[in-house]
């Protein structure tokens, strides 16, 4: 038990003290629900339960299940977690809810995840404000660096129709990252595409979300821009 108390201290160490429900985050964004809608989980204490996802053999799907299960204003999961892709100390986690396509982005003990992606196809299609089916081909969520238990790189994921073939991400540096896609399993019964890029990314340059990130650029297969995305 020595070696899990060691490592609960470790995940913990830069981790906010308070938890936020999603009932909250929802009362808060005064977004209309065509927009996605972000919270960021931590539960650390579900590991002296559990387990660390990659040292004690609980893994990363086991992991979500507890978080959301002890989360009953979390959005309501239609359908199983699948995995989508995932590395050494990461796993990119995709469910559907009553508030469309979600999407985790699970490491030890911690999980920020993202829901309501506005992109066609991703259900529902009619949203609860009332406000029509969602309209673009690719939608995003930027998590900054320093994620308690982390390697300190930002991570971004999104979701995109399957006609994209290449999504660039333009920096407020002047530079770019291109961002792998990963067809959606067939597990979640959708017809929609995910990517997640992991890497050090400079510190906020002034932009108006807070982030680096100046776009998402979806192309087709013959390099046309689809759609040009914005925080």
């Amino acid at each position: 038990m020595k070696e899990l108390s060691i490592v609960l201290d470790e995940l913990v160490r830069d981790a906010p003290l308070q938890k936020a429900s999603w009932s909250d985050v929802v009362a808060r964004s005064g977004r209309s629900r065509r927009k996605p809608i972000f919270i960021a989980l931590v539960a650390a204490l579900l590991l002296g339960l559990t387990g660390t996802a990659v040292g004690l053999g609980v893994t990363f799907l086991g992991q979500q299940k507890e978080f959301h299960a002890a989360n009953p204003h979390d959005p309501h999961r239609i359908g199983p977690l699948v995995e989508v892709t995932s590395g050494e100390d990461w796993a990119l986690i995709a469910w559907r809810s009553d508030v469309g396509i979600c999407l985790d982005f699970a490491i030890p003990g911690n999980s920020p995840f993202a829901c309501g992606f506005p992109v066609r196809g991703a259900p529902p299609e009619l949203h609860p404000s009332g406000a029509g089916p969602p309209t673009h081909a690719i939608a995003s969520f930027y998590i900054g660096g320093g994620l308690a238990g982390g390697d300190d790189k930002s991570t971004l994921i999104g979701v995109t129709v399957p006609e994209v073939a290449k999504v660039v991400v333009e920096l407020r540096d002047g530079g770019s990252v291109e961002a792998p896609l990963y067809d959606a399993p067939d597990e979640l019964g959708v017809d929609l595409r995910f990517f997640i890029v992991r890497v050090w990314l400079p510190a906020d340059t002034g932009g108006p979300s807070g982030s680096p990130i100046l776009s998402y650029d979806a192309y087709d297969r013959d390099g046309n821009l689809i759609e040009r995305f914005r925080e």
